[in-house]
């Protein structure tokens, strides 16, 4: 069964490199163990699955929380995850897709990059006043 998913899945990679420009897809490296692309596929598509729900509940707390303090940063995490979930999506693209798909996975790794900096910024300069709040909060009695 695994070898007719390997052999389809090759197929419609050579066929969508040939279309598409001359950079293969990279399924054609990984057919030489189908078990490799299915773990491949299967654990990005959940990644980028488990990626795409974490924002929802940040916003979520964000619409909940109007006077929640320091919500930028919390918008950065949001902009930060969904770029990650989203470099995951053109992994798998990249699997079927050759040609243009690399370009897609740059910018999403580039969009990824930016936000990622845009965080560890925003955490370092408002690190300490995010601690200060946390301690003042634990040690509020109940």
């Amino acid at each position: 069964m695994l070898d007719r998913v390997a052999d389809a899945a090759y197929g419609l990679a050579q066929y969508f490199g040939t279309q598409w420009g001359s950079l293969p897809p990279h399924a054609v490296c990984l057919l030489q163990d189908p078990a490799l692309l299915a773990v491949a596929v299967v654990t990005n598509l959940g990644v980028a699955l488990a990626y795409f729900a974490i924002p929802l509940c940040l916003w979520r707390l964000l619409r909940q929380a109007a006077l929640l303090p320091f919500r930028s940063v919390l918008v950065m995490f949001v902009i930060f995850i969904l770029a990650c979930g989203t470099s995951h999506l053109t992994k798998v693209l990249t699997l079927f897709v050759g040609g243009w798909a690399y370009w897609l996975d740059a910018a999403a790794c580039t969009v990824t990059l930016v936000a990622s900096l845009a965080t560890a910024i925003g955490l370092l300069r408002h690190g300490r006043r995010i601690a200060g709040l946390a301690g003042r909060l634990l040690a509020r009695p109940a």
